[in-house]
């Protein structure tokens, strides 16, 4: 169970808690701050990272911002449905779920269905609008681990229930790869490894797992000349500047020229024209030469804090089902963050993945602000059932 590995208070201590503390019904306050602060914090840095970009090719510098802008409103609406729907329909949704998130996937690899970018046919073009199916498979991933790990809280694993459970993730997860998109399969693995570990599921049988799923990424990417560029860029940027280590060599000359203070908003240098995809996968080296040290700082231990959050409602969280909920969706975000990060300042191996919040894109907006608000919907449930509802004993 989530509860064999993750410490709980007893029933009693709940029970006694909840007569002296007697919280509201509400969502996560700390939490739902955070959410808005990100995202706030995204639409400036992308103001800043896209304009000459925007100016300089469609003559129009709040291009970016202004399309950012109106999926921070969408945004913010999928917020409150996913902070207020039911969970139990969630719930009864998540094969399903799983299952379209499938087919897009599979429909990404058709030619004149699946738009390829940058070497990568991630994108659905619908109405005019892009659509990343691997994005949706963040949350609709989290919906079904949750789901199916929940159903078998009582009972213990073996290697072929896990193998039975597996199918479907491992499924969507070759999906996400072969796209090809490295960093995102990653987070997913992540996400149900923690998940399944967390939930009981024997160290032996993980480690098992774990250790075949690096064997086959790591001879696929060192196979793949692309990706084997990547690893050269990645060990040495400095040997070849100008070519596998063009995106590292700039990123780090950005973050390195912010100093400790930053060189204020909106005075990047590396954004006019130096470091490619500025307002995107590495938003946070033109946040960093910006803001420094300290708004770099900042900006980690915001997501330390996010992480936080999640995983102290998951601790809390009325049934099984909330909590896995709650810890894989924390996970996903979470780690994608820190992978990007990580890529960014040259600790990772180059891959093309967002920053949560802050990287320019509608899909990974609204699928973030989507998982918050399941999030804050389990903590809206716990608060509500630490409610006492029959009256306190006397005293």
């Amino acid at each position: 169970m989530f509860t064999n590995r993750l410490s709980r208070n007893s029933r009693a201590e709940q029970a006694s808690n909840a007569y002296k503390s007697r919280p509201s019904s509400g969502f996560d306050v700390t939490l739902l701050l955070f959410v808005i602060l990100l995202a706030v914090w995204g639409l400036t840095a992308i103001l800043s990272a896209s304009a000459p970009v925007a100016q300089s090719q469609l003559r129009d510098s709040l291009y970016y911002f202004q399309r950012q802008l109106v999926w921070f409103v969408l945004g913010a609406t999928v917020l409150l449905v996913g902070a207020s729907i039911r969970l139990s329909f969630v719930r009864a949704l998540a094969l399903h779920g799983l299952a379209l998130t499938a087919i897009l996937l599979f429909l990404v690899q058709i030619p004149g269905i699946g738009v390829t970018e940058m070497g990568s046919t991630r994108w659905l073009r619908l109405f005019g609008l892009s659509l990343q199916p691997s994005e949706i498979a963040k949350v609709t991933l989290a919906v079904y681990l949750a789901d199916v790990l929940a159903r078998r809280a009582e009972e213990s694993w073996n290697l072929v229930q896990v193998r039975q459970a597996l199918i479907p993730v491992v499924a969507v997860l070759g999906l996400v790869y072969i796209q090809p998109d490295l960093g995102t399969t990653i987070v997913l693995a992540i996400a149900a490894f923690v998940a399944f570990f967390c939930h009981g599921v024997p160290l032996r049988v993980m480690s098992m797992t774990g250790v075949a799923g690096v064997i086959v990424v790591m001879y696929v990417s060192l196979s793949t000349p692309y990706q084997r560029a990547r690893w050269i860029g990645f060990w040495d940027p400095w040997g070849d500047p100008q070519h596998t280590g063009y995106q590292l060599v700039q990123s780090l000359m950005a973050i390195g020229s912010g100093g400790v203070l930053g060189q204020g908003w909106g005075q990047s240098k590396q954004k006019l024209f130096y470091l490619p995809i500025q307002y995107a996968d590495f938003i946070f080296a033109i946040l960093a030469e910006e803001m420094g040290l300290i708004g770099a700082a900042l900006l980690i231990g915001m997501f330390v804090l996010l992480a936080w959050r999640g995983f102290a409602i998951a601790l809390r969280a009325r049934d099984e089902f909330h909590a896995l909920l709650s810890l894989i969706l924390t996970t996903s975000v979470v780690c994608q963050a820190f992978i990007n990060i990580g890529v960014v300042t040259a600790s990772l191996p180059t891959t093309g993945i967002p920053l949560p919040f802050l990287s320019f894109g509608g899909t990974s907006l609204l699928t973030t602000m989507f998982a918050m608000g399941l999030i804050l919907n389990v903590s809206r449930q716990a608060q509500a059932r630490m409610l006492p509802s029959v009256a306190p004993p006397p005293v």
